[in-house]
């Protein structure tokens, strides 16, 4: 269960930047307008994969009969892919594929295995862009991070659980904080006046909580691996992120 221990260790780190520098400010600017664009706490998206149409390929990792890794392939491209990555017969990771480049475009991943998504991320030009988490496995979004150039630029998160943004992070290019505030007084806005924060030592939350595969390649040619944990991802899988430390090798 490593994957589960790493989704525990970005809950631990999300709390720890939670009660940094208050008087900070971050993230949203004040203001009833900006307000109204935060993110709310919301049921985890999902995107069904083997139900959208198309040619579904399947391999049996382990041998036991069952199909352990399905791809829908459209056009003679993989369009997304379902596995199982723990053999229960339930789905870990979804992915979707650019149908011109092969890259990954999105990735659902279900930490803990109990059959929901805790982590949903997108992915443009084989960077990602932006990743939503639910920590607490309560089945709701309550982490938002924007990212450019392939690097965290803003967090947001729901601390308290009633759904509102109470904690705002910026990051330079290097992954240094610049700014942070949280809302105390639950008021809807960062408590105190906008100030730099001061030289950061917190490194930022690492890029995204999926890893995208370089290019699909379809299943059904590819030999199966030893039957212990299911791997569509060629070694060659370029470093990504798991929240919120490093980049994290994929799952599969």
């Amino acid at each position: 269960m490593r994957r589960c221990g790493v989704l525990f260790g970005v809950v631990a780190g999300l709390l720890a930047c939670s009660g940094e520098n208050a008087t900070g400010a971050v993230g949203r600017r004040t203001g009833s307008a900006e307000a109204a664009h935060e993110p709310q706490g919301e049921p985890m998206p999902h995107q069904d994969c083997t139900a959208s149409g198309g040619d579904i390929q399947s391999l049996d990792v382990n041998n036991d009969g069952q199909p352990d890794v399905r791809t829908v392939m459209e056009d003679g491209h993989p369009k997304c892919r379902e596995t199982d990555a723990n053999f229960d017969g339930r789905v870990d990771i979804y992915r979707w594929f650019d149908p011109a480049s092969g890259f990954v475009t999105r990735v659902e991943d279900d930490y803990d295995f109990d059959g929901r998504i805790d982590v949903v991320g997108t992915w443009a030009n084989n960077q990602p862009a932006r990743d939503i988490l639910d920590t607490n496995f309560d089945g709701r979004t309550d982490t938002w991070r924007d990212y450019q150039n392939g690097h965290i630029s803003e967090l947001r998160r729901d601390a308290d659980g009633d759904g509102r943004v109470d904690t705002w992070e910026r990051f330079d290019a290097t992954g240094a904080a610049t700014y942070s505030a949280v809302d105390a007084n639950h008021d809807g806005e960062p408590d105190g006046p906008p100030a730099p924060a001061p030289a950061a030592t917190t490194p930022a939350p690492a890029p995204a909580a999926t890893t995208p595969a370089p290019a699909a390649t379809t299943p059904a040619t590819t030999p199966a691996p030893a039957a212990t944990t299911p791997t569509t991802t060629p070694a060659t899988t370029p470093a990504a992120t798991t929240p919120p430390s490093k980049p994290h090798e994929a799952r599969r």
